[in-house]
């Protein structure tokens, strides 16, 4: 049974990235510092099991229990798009009997940049075994694993990972390699990674240079009128305030109550299209702000899965504002799942409002 747990944890860490909408790439982590926390299960060697039930290690005699939980805290450094370097320790008590495993490791990602990125990993490890006052380690050690993470904001994501342990132990009777596994679930915060410089812009011409003579008298000509931004693409969202040249006036949090999506999906459906359209047009208006991209849903479903769901459509809400212009560094996209109700879930009406859309908020320049 064990190894079934083991199995499906390692399954599930390689095929969840089919589960997730490919989406514009949120941001550049080369570069950055990765803090992980997960807590899960250890599966132990049956050999070394035995021999530490034998030897007196576990409170209750020779019973030594094979699967425990566990739990793990890592360290890492992403030297670029997919390969990082990580060191940290994980362990787990059973009987009495604790493990302590830290570990180093390397690990290559498929796509550091994307939603969901699986990966692979391998290093060293070493585990110091203790209970009833006794204490055994093995003479080397290695590791091997798969895992992916998700994004679920800008910098923060889920993180899954299995992973098997080669121990050669020398005090073990017969075969002297043992074979422990585990297996967690956590999260990953990521600091903020380097960013590709800015390209090198023109100087503005000179007004003073441009002069024309006329008879004797050297003239400045008038510099020219300001250039004025329209927005004639798509709609106004419902009880929107727009200015004079058609755009939205920005100025706190724009409610998108026409902004719809497949149903338990992330697709924009396409009469939400024209009114992006307009957002994103209004958007290119004000290049001094910073927005935050909010997704909503009810109460129907389990909280991680609203959570989850409306951390896609924010996000799918970013990408399509980036396809038409917008630069990516301005938004970030978060979900907020069922998490700040404007109304009663209790009633129909309520969880209509409380699946209110997305929102755009307007943050202050940075």
């Amino acid at each position: 049974m064990s190894n079934r747990f083991l199995l499906a944890a390692l399954t599930l860490a390689a095929f969840l990235p089919t589960l997730a909408l490919a989406q514009a790439e949120p941001a550049q982590r080369e570069g950055s510092w990765e803090i992980s926390l997960g807590a899960g299960a250890m599966y132990l060697d049956g050999h070394l099991a035995s021999f530490l039930g034998n030897k007196g290690f576990a409170d209750s005699g020779s019973n030594v229990g094979r699967l425990m939980p566990a739990a793990a805290v890592r360290l890492g450094y992403n030297f670029n798009n997919n390969i990082g370097f990580s060191i940290g320790t994980g362990g787990g008590m059973r009987s009495g009997v604790k493990y302590l495993t830290p570990f180093a490791a390397l690990t290559y990602t498929v796509n550091l940049n994307a939603t969901t990125s699986p990966f692979i990993t391998g290093g060293t490890q070493f585990t110091r075994i203790t209970g009833n006052g006794r204490v055994t380690h093995p003479t080397w050690g290695a590791h091997a694993g798969v895992g992916v993470r998700h994004m679920v904001s800008e910098n923060l994501a889920l993180r899954l990972e299995g992973r098997i342990g080669f121990e050669h132990y020398a005090d073990l009777p017969g075969k002297k390699t043992a074979y422990n596994s585990i297996a967690t679930l956590g999260i990953s915060y990521f600091t903020a990674g380097r960013h590709a410089p800015p390209m090198a812009m023109a100087p503005p011409p000179c007004p003073q240079c441009a002069r024309a003579r006329v008879d004797t008298l050297w003239r400045t000509p008038p510099p020219p009128p300001p250039v004025i931004h329209r927005c004639e693409h798509g709609i106004a969202p419902a009880g929107a305030k727009v200015d004079a040249y058609g755009c939205l006036i920005l100025r706190d949090t724009l409610l998108l109550e026409g902004v719809h999506f497949e149903f338990d999906k992330s697709e924009i459906t396409p009469t939400a299209k024209p009114i992006l359209d307009r957002v994103a047009e209004s958007m290119l208006a004000y290049p001094e702000l910073y927005f935050e991209i909010a997704g909503h849903t009810d109460s129907v479903g389990t909280f991680a899965y609203n959570f989850l769901l409306s951390a896609r459509r924010a996000a799918a809400v970013r990408a399509y504002l980036v396809s038409h212009g917008v630069a990516q560094y301005r938004m970030t996209a978060v979900g907020y799942g069922e998490g700040f109700p404007i109304a009663p879930n209790a009633t129909v009406e309520g969880r209509a409002l409380n699946r209110r859309g997305t929102e755009v908020r307007v943050l202050a320049p940075r």
